[in-house]
């Protein structure tokens, strides 16, 4: 069996890994759907003019993102909330 580790660092087995990983698209997914079935926006509606994604609450890296996004938005995804969630240094 494969060892894990219950600290800052979490050792896992690649199928459990998979699987995690598997479910967090699948929640990016729905995002997605839950807000192209949910908008009064026709850009948003019909033209799927947005982008969803999972991302680190601490470094604002890009866990998972929706399949459905667009590139623009992707790419400026992570820099946007790395922004939102950086310390004020006023």
């Amino acid at each position: 069996m494969s060892e894990r580790k219950l600290s800052n660092s979490t050792t896992l087995d690649p199928v459990t890994l998979a699987v995690l990983k598997g479910r967090l698209e699948q929640v990016a997914d729905e995002m997605d759907a839950t807000l192209y079935r949910s908008a009064f926006n026709p850009i948003i509606a019909e033209a799927h003019d947005a982008c969803h994604g999972i991302y680190d609450g601490i470094t604002g890296d890009t866990l998972v993102q929706g399949k459905s996004g667009l590139p623009v938005f992707v790419g400026a995804m992570a820099f946007a909330v790395r922004a939102a969630t950086a310390s004020p240094t006023a």
